[in-house]
């Protein structure tokens, strides 16, 4: 009896591995399908059992199998199909379904976020909530100085604003008052208007020779520290060269340029704060300059005057920089008074469109460009605590600075920059803000 259970389970194991084989069980499962009426007709027929096991054997005779495509062709076509094709095709539909998957995955993970953020403030909430936890005492005061220190920002831009706007009237007022002032001093100005013109005349001699006085000391003084510089490595300038490498610092093509330039005098030279360094073309002058001496020193050239020149203009007050480095100046000072640029009335308006208290401003260089003076493009945001709203960020306004130093003596020495401003609410931002 025991070898019978023995003979069963090897067939039943044998039977079972070959069914579960991928090939033969798909070739079975197709067999099935394409007979399954001469399946019905062996296990449900009317005849007797040994009448339908002999035509089910005559149906699967070879001389049969070659007419009837259902016994082989059809199942092995189903079984390849199963086998190579529908895999492929299963592919194709996931790979079409990635984009929905990922998108779920998606959707799944950022649920999963809020929900920890909000599980946090929870957990956060009920320790604030325990009396036994000292380290809540520290952290509950850390965010009380973060709130009055928000609170003590806020009332310094409204401070400022409030000073501002009473500075505004006040400027207001006194034009007011200037305006009734020069129209009752135009009419005795109209009465004299004869009288000055007379002596216009002497006036503008007397104004000439008073710049020329002017002008020629603070070009002597230039090209006397030139000279003395150039002294130290035993080399000596005609007066032609000294003027000529002075006018070059400051964008002249000649010394006659400089000393008939009006502007070219001490009161003018102290306006400058920055002088403009253009390398190519004081490197070509200067070479100029150097080849015109006709010196028998060898080490004369448009390098060492260069040398000379920059230690010689730090005497003066202005900065010698680069297109590079004065773009990055100018960027810096810009940034360091970020407060005035928040209380401008250019942003008035703009912030006026928004409830947000600005606090802080942050701009970076765009482009810049020297072209009759010496322009930088910034631009940023400014962003701040929602003036209604305690603690909640308000909405960004996008800020425009245009710097510019226009020239005060020749092409190169600049004056001081000047902003033109610009904003505009960030739409983009406060939505962006408002989904979260």
């Amino acid at each position: 009896m025991q070898a019978l259970n023995d003979i069963w389970s090897s067939i039943k194991g044998n039977a079972t591995t070959r069914v579960k084989d991928p090939v033969i069980g798909a070739f079975i499962v197709s067999w099935c399908f394409c007979n399954w009426d001469k399946l019905a007709a062996l296990f449900w027929g009317t005849k007797k059992i040994d009448e339908r096991i002999q035509d089910m054997a005559n149906s699967m005779s070879i001389s049969n199998s070659l007419s009837d495509l259902g016994l082989l062709v059809f199942p092995l076509l189903l079984s390849v199909a199963y086998l190579f094709l529908l895999p492929g095709l299963s592919l194709w539909v996931k790979k079409k379904q990635d984009n929905t998957v990922l998108s779920q995955h998606s959707h799944a993970v950022e649920l999963d976020i809020k929900r920890a953020v909000e599980q946090r403030e929870l957990n956060k909430a009920a320790l604030r909530a325990d009396p036994e936890k000292e380290f809540l005492a520290e952290e509950v005061k850390i965010d009380l100085q973060r709130e009055k220190d928000r609170v003590e920002r806020r009332n310094k831009i409204r401070e400022y604003i409030e000073q501002k706007t009473k500075a505004a009237k006040a400027d207001a007022d006194t034009k007011l008052a200037q305006a009734e002032k020069e129209r009752i001093s135009l009419e005795s100005k109209n009465r004299k208007e004869e009288v000055d013109k007379h002596r216009f005349e002497s006036q503008s001699a007397i104004h000439r020779s008073t710049l020329a006085s002017n002008r020629f000391p603070a070009a002597y003084q230039l090209m006397s520290f030139i000279s003395q510089s150039l002294s130290e490595d035993n080399i000596t300038l005609s007066l032609e060269g000294l003027s000529s490498t002075a006018a070059a610092s400051f964008g002249y093509a000649s010394g006659k340029e400089m000393m008939d330039d009006e502007k070219f005098n001490n009161e003018s030279l102290s306006n400058i704060k920055y002088l403009y360094q253009d390398y190519s073309f004081l490197a070509k002058r200067l070479d100029e300059i150097a080849k015109n001496e006709h010196s028998d020193n060898e080490y004369l050239s448009g390098e060492l005057l260069f040398d000379h020149l920059l230690g010689v203009l730090e005497n003066y007050p202005f900065e010698f920089l680069s297109d590079e480095s004065l773009a990055e100046k100018i960027g810096e000072e810009v940034n360091e008074h970020g407060y005035d640029i928040i209380g401008s009335e250019e942003l008035s308006g703009p912030m006026a469109e928004t409830d947000t208290v600005f606090e802080e401003i942050e701009l970076s260089i765009d482009d810049y460009d020297f072209n009759n003076g010496f322009e930088v493009s910034m631009s940023g945001y400014a962003s701040g605590s929602h003036r209604k709203e305690s603690g909640v960020r308000g909405q960004d306004l996008s800020v425009k600075v245009i710097a510019t130093c226009v020239p005060a003596v020749g092409r190169f020495g600049l004056s001081a920059h000047e902003l033109q401003i610009s904003g505009s609410p960030d739409y983009g931002d406060e939505e962006a803000f408002s989904g979260q």
